[in-house]
């Protein structure tokens, strides 16, 4: 069983869970977490698919949730070589400079508050498209024209998504799209209204990506009663 909590933080979505002992799923959202489990900071890399997270005792988890290309810029690494992975912090970084945040995070009244200021370090400074990119794919534009509101080619967008986002715009915005489509169908949203409000070509559309992207189907996420 998960017990979770979340609030909002202006460096992300702080969430806070007790997990049992045993496999818990998490799905792709287009985000990178960072995570204090009592020990050390883990990773969590961009999913492209459903992540097992297997834990052989119970777990309390605190972690920070960072917005679509926020984590290459604290880590100084490509969003890729992370992809699909969960990584200590001293994997990417020296094992002296992990184990002082380390050390701040255990000693710490809130390791949330501490995870935040993690959180604001830049290694890598902020190209200035990176936001603009991520809601331009968010809101469902095409590539093409995400290029050219960036001023870009859509070989270099494809580039630059791959370093920061770690994939490519396509599965960035077929999964942000999907989160979008899954908050509508938790609020008890009809299925093929869904499909209509988030542009996939039809009801038979979504249910491919979100059993693609997921593993399970639309109407595993509906919620009759329009609550959670």
């Amino acid at each position: 069983m998960t017990i979770s909590s979340r609030t909002r933080a202006e460096t992300g979505t702080v969430w806070r869970a007790r997990r049992a002992a045993g496999v818990s799923t998490i799905l792709p959202d287009g985000c990178m977490d960072l995570i204090w489990n009592g020990r050390e900071v883990l990773v969590a890399g961009p999913d492209t698919a459903p992540y097992r997270h297997r834990s052989q005792r119970p777990e309390t988890l605190v972690g920070l949730r960072l917005p679509p290309g926020t984590v290459p810029l604290v880590l100084g690494v490509p969003a890729e070589v992370l992809r699909d992975r969960r990584v200590t912090l001293d994997d990417v970084w020296t094992p002296e400079r992990a184990r002082r945040w380390g050390d701040r995070l255990a000693e710490a009244d809130d390791p949330a508050v501490v995870l935040r200021e993690l959180a604001s370090t830049r290694t890598w400074e902020a190209p200035t498209w990176l936001a603009p990119a991520a809601a331009a794919l968010g809101a469902g534009h095409r590539i093409d024209e995400c290029a050219d509101r960036l001023s870009m080619t859509p070989r270099t967008l494809h580039r630059q998504s791959s370093r920061y986002f770690g994939y490519g715009p396509k599965v960035l915005q077929r999964i942000l799209r999907m989160r979008a489509a899954l908050d509508g169908l938790a609020a008890g949203g009809d299925p093929a209204g869904v499909a209509s409000g988030h542009g996939y070509a039809d009801q038979s559309h979504l249910h491919r990506e979100v059993v693609s992207l997921t593993g399970r189907t639309p109407a595993s996420f509906r919620s009759p009663s329009g609550t959670r």
